[in-house]
């Protein structure tokens, strides 16, 4: 397969997601990659931190608080523990479910092959030495940024007013904040940045011939120093069609929400012009069909917004494949038939020659 730059890629890629969603098939298959791929999209940790009141103000006054309203700030804190740990435990699963489905939507993306259950039983093994990688370059990632992060936080800390005592150093304390924030800004475009360059060139080789962790990053590593130019290039197409398509997705389904509210807004008025006046028992059924009418109605938008928001992702990772097939000949060799013949370019003739055949 030949190489495609970062611009050349786009067009085949938009070819190939259309082949695979939008050619002659049932909406239930573009539902179904549609579910893979959103789930796929969401395989990665979040998290925030809080942040505490001055302890030593609340020792220095100190209350006597009812017994009713200790038992009471017990059960508040044992429920937030339970949603907490329920909430990892949920994050934790959601977690693997995307990574294992990363694996899978580009098997799918790669071979048309929309099979999904056999495809997620292949990948079992290699989905652990992907969440392995992925941990890893995070923690070797705080480490390394950690020297610029910490003293960005500790003066910022350093430069809040204290309990009772004015803020005498605004510009001080704006610049504290600025720095802070551009550093965690900072840090979330670094991770974003590994992530993307892991996810869309050192995923295939690991699912195409195993690799191990090192390897897997010494690939990516060699992509991007023998082509930097092209690679930070496709790293900006990416995030401009990402956010071009987040665009689209949301017209598109705010124009069918609304489109769909019409008739659903029909059979509701319509409903209660009938109804509204037939007694209990006809309120009763105005208020039933209301609620089927509204869980219809969430149904589709549900099967709207999965569809609308996986085939974007779909693109995304037929452009990735597209963009590595010519340099990595394991994906070319599933995507060149799928590629136009390449037109032969002839020179332009001379000032007052006949144009070349």
């Amino acid at each position: 397969m030949r190489q495609l730059s970062a611009i050349d890629a786009i067009g085949p890629a938009w070819n190939h997601t259309q082949r695979l969603l939008l050619a002659p098939r049932r909406w239930t298959l573009l539902f179904k990659i549609g579910l893979v791929a959103v789930f796929a999209g969401i395989g990665g940790f979040g998290g925030g931190f809080g942040h505490g009141g001055n302890l030593r103000h609340m020792h220095d006054q100190p209350h006597t608080w009812p017994p009713q309203m200790m038992a009471a700030m017990v059960a508040v804190a044992a429920l937030a523990v339970f949603l907490l740990i329920a909430a990892l435990i949920v994050g934790l699963v959601l977690f693997y479910i995307g990574s294992r489905l990363q694996f899978v939507l580009f098997e799918v993306v790669l071979r048309n092959d929309t099979t999904i259950a056999p495809i997620w039983n292949r990948y079992g093994a290699a989905t652990w030495r992907w969440i392995g990688l992925r941990l890893a370059v995070v923690v070797v990632s705080l480490l390394c940024i950690a020297p610029v992060l910490i003293p960005a936080i500790i003066r910022f800390i350093h430069a809040l007013p204290r309990h009772g005592e004015p803020p005498a150093h605004l510009f001080a304390l704006f610049l504290s904040f600025f720095g802070l924030f551009a550093t965690i800004f900072l840090v979330a475009l670094i991770f974003g940045i590994i992530h993307i360059l892991l996810h869309d060139f050192g995923l295939p080789s690991m699912a195409l011939e195993s690799t191990t962790l090192d390897e897997t990053v010494r690939r990516v590593g060699r992509l991007f120093s023998a082509e930097p130019g092209q690679t930070l290039l496709y790293l900006v197409m990416r995030f401009v069609l990402n956010i071009a398509g987040s665009i689209c997705a949301s017209i598109t389904l705010g124009l069918s929400a609304f489109i769909a509210l019409i008739p659903f807004g029909a059979v509701a008025l319509i409903d209660w012009l009938l109804l509204h006046n037939a007694g209990m028992g006809g309120k009763v059924l105005m208020i039933a069909i209301w609620a089927s009418l509204a869980l219809l109605y969430l149904a589709l938008m549900f099967i709207a917004i999965v569809s609308v928001m996986g085939y974007v992702i779909t693109f995304l990772q037929a452009y990735a494949l597209y963009f590595l097939g010519g340099r990595y000949p394991l994906v070319g060799a599933y995507l060149e038939p799928f590629l136009p013949p390449q037109v032969p370019y002839y020179p332009p003739a001379a000032y007052g020659l006949p144009p070349t055949p």
